[in-house]
């Protein structure tokens, strides 16, 4: 009778384990798919931003250090910029292509 329950247990122990181990993984899954979600959303609102704003020429380098024209530092300031972790978003005014990398 006794080792029935052992048995139990174990196997019980064994189950929240696995679903422990399943469920950071999910969670990490999740948290990786909303950060590209959003940095997806702020490249397509910087595009339409650039667009809008096409007469002011932007130099090549970092953004998001404060000397930048307004359009951008509200762009920098906007939630889907705001909430990544460590962003770094650079501009190449030849190709005039944007890089954002967080993390």
């Amino acid at each position: 009778m006794l080792i029935d329950y052992l048995i139990g247990a174990a196997l019980a122990i064994a189950g929240m384990l696995a679903l422990l181990i399943f469920g950071t993984d999910i969670i990490r899954l999740n948290t990786e798919a909303r950060q590209y979600w959003q940095a997806k959303s702020a490249m397509a609102d910087f595009a339409g931003r650039h667009a809008i704003y096409r007469s002011e020429t932007l130099a090549s380098g970092m953004l998001c250090e404060g000397a930048d024209p307004q359009w951008i530092n509200a762009w920098c300031g906007s939630p889907q910029v705001g909430s990544l972790p460590n962003v770094c978003v650079s501009f190449d005014s030849e190709a005039s292509r944007m890089t954002l990398h967080w993390g």
